[in-house]
């Protein structure tokens, strides 16, 4: 009982410690640099951000509850309106959720995710439980980003790999595992290609902004990007099986059984899966052609201003809804809101709008005060710093709000301290990628938590160490690959 309460009130207790302590050095400086509401705004931010993050870790209401603490207490502090606030859950990548969990509904209803499980299982025949992950779940994921989204690739394999679990008989302990390795691929995949993840985008645009005649190209990121992406899917993937107990030694494959022929559902389900996934890809792959053929410039702009990433899922729940065949809809109304996980949807939600609270409050300005006050920083030091910075910010927040907050204030601390920006504003929004310990972090561990096969703490065991290796890698890395980018470039 004692350790229940505990867990209550270790995150409003260190909210109102920082909110009566006396101003932590520069705090002050911050709020008045940002215009935030009151002097002590970045470490009353502080304490909400440790408040908010103490009932993630421990659960001690449900999730979404507490995204909807964050937007609350944050509206309250000030830092942001109440209709900014709550806007956060509408925003547009909050249709990626509903559209996966949506399709999921479909998939299951009529049998698609069990026929392409059976499918999936003849990528690997053998017995080994990591390797089937890997193949059914992890690879499948990681290469999907190439569509632009790692949500999007999260919520494509998510209902696949739940079906292929099932045949396998796989035990809770092998579902948990996969579940994780699958959210942690499509967490890694988020620095595949430039256009995999927001982040990515915005350090282009940081980068190009602050040195004139400098441009970051498709080419020049699977020299800076895709190597941290597939060291990150080995190393999650690693960090997975190394620390989960798994039940099995070895799994059965599903059987080779043959279900028949494909059902007008099956195949109208089928259609709607295709088509999203369609529109998934084409702003991508109009992106990477322009990019050789600059005549197909135009193209590129007009898909991506009509079909961004929410928009192929909300015509998926349309056309699930809509769709009938003499059998009934697809899926009902009903079903389409029973479908859809709401406790992973308000969390995300809360997540987003904090993530503005903690720039507008002055929180990342206070950090780069910090930095820049530290001492002389050399490029691998402020490269080093730029990363943890990232790292640190999108833990509790998505990656793209770290990455707007993070990026920026890394071209500021290089351009104050005279250091090229090039290495630091990379590692920094490439870190912004990294975080996977709570689902609130990357949209693919919420959609995974969502499962229900999902324990907190061992998402946060896991995430913490896979977490801590990549950025190491990161670290110790980028410095030597943007080096070896400039040089091609002749920079």
């Amino acid at each position: 009982m004692l350790g229940k309460l505990a867990k209550w009130l270790v995150g409003p207790a260190l909210f109102a410690a920082l909110m009566l302590a006396p101003p932590l050095p520069l705090v002050e400086e911050a709020a008045r640099q940002v215009g935030a509401p009151f002097p002590k705004a970045p470490q009353a931010a502080l304490g909400g951000l440790l408040w908010v993050a103490s009932w993630w870790v421990f659960e001690v209401v449900p999730l979404g509850l507490t995204g909807l603490l964050a937007a609350a207490l944050f509206s309250l502090l000030g830092f942001v309106s109440w209709s900014s606030a709550l806007s956060s859950f509408a925003n547009p990548i909050i249709w990626i959720f509903i559209g996966g969990f949506v399709l999921a509904k479909a998939f299951r209803k009529w049998g698609v995710d069990r026929r392409a499980a059976l499918a999936i299982a003849r990528l690997y025949r053998g017995g080994n439980p990591a390797l089937a992950v890997f193949f059914s779940a992890c690879l499948p994921a990681f290469l999907l980003t190439v569509t632009g989204s790692i949500t999007a690739s999260a919520s494509v394999v998510y209902p696949v790999a739940l079906s292929y679990l099932a045949a396998t008989g796989a035990s809770d302990s092998l579902s948990e595992a996969a579940m994780l390795a699958l959210g942690e691929a499509a967490t890694a995949g988020a620095m595949l290609l430039l256009i995999s993840t927001p982040p990515n985008l915005v350090a282009k645009q940081v980068l190009e902004s602050s040195l004139p005649g400098f441009k970051l190209t498709f080419v020049d990121w699977f020299i800076v990007g895709t190597p941290q992406a597939l060291a990150g899917l080995l190393i999650s993937w690693l960090a997975v099986f190394g620390l989960l107990k798994v039940e099995e030694r070895e799994v059965r494959p599903p059987s080779a059984e043959s279900m028949g022929p494909m059902s007008l559902e099956e195949k109208l389900v089928v259609a709607v899966f295709l088509f999203v996934l369609a529109l998934w890809v084409l702003p991508g792959a109009l992106a990477i052609a322009a990019s050789a053929l600059p005549e197909l410039e135009g193209a590129y702009r007009v898909a991506a201003r009509y079909l961004p990433e929410a928009a192929p899922a909300a015509l998926a729940v349309l056309a699930l809804g809509l769709l009938r065949t003499r059998r009934g809809p697809l899926l009902t109304f009903q079903e389409i809101a029973e479908g859809v996980d709401w406790n992973v949807v308000f969390m995300f939600g809360g997540g987003l709008a904090m993530g503005a609270a903690l720039d507008a409050s002055g929180f990342s300005r206070w950090l780069a005060l910090a930095i820049a006050g530290s001492g002389p920083l050399d490029p691998f030091k402020l490269t080093a710093i730029a990363a943890l910075l990232g790292f640190a910010i999108t833990f509790p927040a998505s990656n793209t709000a770290a990455a707007m907050v993070s990026v920026p204030l890394v071209a500021s601390i290089a351009r104050g301290v005279g250091a090229d920006p090039v290495a630091p504003v990379l590692a920094a929004a490439l870190a912004c990628s990294i975080s996977s310990a709570l689902p609130s972090t990357t949209p693919p561990m919420a959609i995974v938590y969502g499962s229900g096969k999902v324990k907190m703490r061992n998402m946060f065991k896991v995430g913490i160490v896979a977490d801590l290796l990549r950025l190491a890698v990161l670290v110790a890395t980028e410095p030597y690959l943007v080096a070896a980018m400039l040089r091609l470039k002749g920079a």
